[in-house]
């Protein structure tokens, strides 16, 4: 999707943090721009500093319904989505001494948030968007947001890393289901941006589990380390959808983390559990993903 002047955009999680960051890249990129959060007041106030050719909505990306009726409004003032950003996400949280909330430990109303909000949310944007892309005819691209915790999964974040190496499956499979419909799939992996993610999940966890999780979580974060501007994310993101990247990675200090994972995985395959099998062909090739062969390799460290 190389041309995106004129074409229209919807970036949920667009009221602050890396979702307005992508708006305001797309705005310059000459897109129409729908954002949608569920915060009504952080999302009038982004829209305000937006400007002209911005349309909020209010939009909770649990609700099927939601999306429909979001989808409507949206295509009734600026036309067919042609770039759907699930960019609205939930952290896991610390707990209110700063400690990591570790896995035995971790309420199951928490679990239940997180996956709800950071996979099936993601979920329910394909299903309710692509289908209107086809439907279009004009091709159109998906980015979801996962993270560098996506690839790597640190101790602390296992609700957090579930949903989103979830969504990095997710976001390559659907790659090679909507390739030959002209429709291209990105998922973005920053490292540490600058957001208020960890107030606004914080907001959420509230609302959801009430003084259960005043009580038991910190409010926001517990250091207070320069973090990428989400400007400088949104105009990577700008990049990768125009070259048609299948991974949007932001953050290249982090390759050799990832590439440990990865040696760990290989140095995983040894001899065969039963010696002299293999499995058929036919398995092995429905398997494949021929968009791992397709991506673009980009030069760096």
């Amino acid at each position: 999707m190389d041309e995106l002047s004129g074409r229209v955009a919807f970036v949920t999680g667009g009221a602050s943090g890396i979702g307005l960051g992508m708006a305001q890249a797309f705005l310059a990129a000459g897109m129409k721009v729908a954002i949608a959060d569920i915060n009504q007041t952080a999302l009038a106030e982004a829209a305000a500093s937006l400007g002209a050719g911005a349309m909020p909505v209010v939009l909770d990306i649990t609700s099927a319904a939601a999306w429909q009726a979001a989808l409507d409004a949206v295509e009734a003032k600026l036309g067919p989505v042609a770039l759907l950003c699930n960019n609205a996400g939930l952290g896991q949280g610390r707990r209110a001494d700063g400690g990591p909330v570790l896995m035995a430990e971790m309420p199951e109303e928490v679990w239940k948030l997180v996956i709800d909000t950071n996979l099936h949310g993601t979920y329910l944007g394909i299903r309710a968007a692509v289908p209107r892309m086809i439907a279009a005819g004009r091709g159109g691209h998906v980015v979801n947001t996962a993270s560098m915790a996506g690839l790597i999964a640190p101790a602390g974040l296992t609700a957090y890393a579930a949903s989103k190496y979830a969504v990095v499956g997710l976001s390559e499979a659907l790659r090679a289901e909507l390739a030959p419909q002209g429709i291209g799939v990105s998922v973005l992996c920053p490292g540490a941006v600058s957001t208020n993610f960890h107030v606004t999940s914080a907001v959420r966890r509230d609302a959801i589990m009430g003084e259960a999780a005043t009580q038991a979580f910190a409010p926001g974060r517990t250091d207070s380390a320069a973090r990428m501007n989400p400007r400088s994310v949104g105009e990577h993101v700008v990049q990768g959808v125009r070259a048609n990247h299948l991974y949007i990675m932001t953050h290249p200090e982090y390759r050799p983390l990832v590439e440990a994972r990865f040696a760990a995985i290989s140095g995983g395959f040894g001899p065969s559990a039963q010696p002299g099998y293999t499995d058929p062909e036919l398995v092995l090739s429905r398997s494949a993903n021929p968009q791992y062969d397709s991506a673009p390799r980009l030069s760096g460290p």
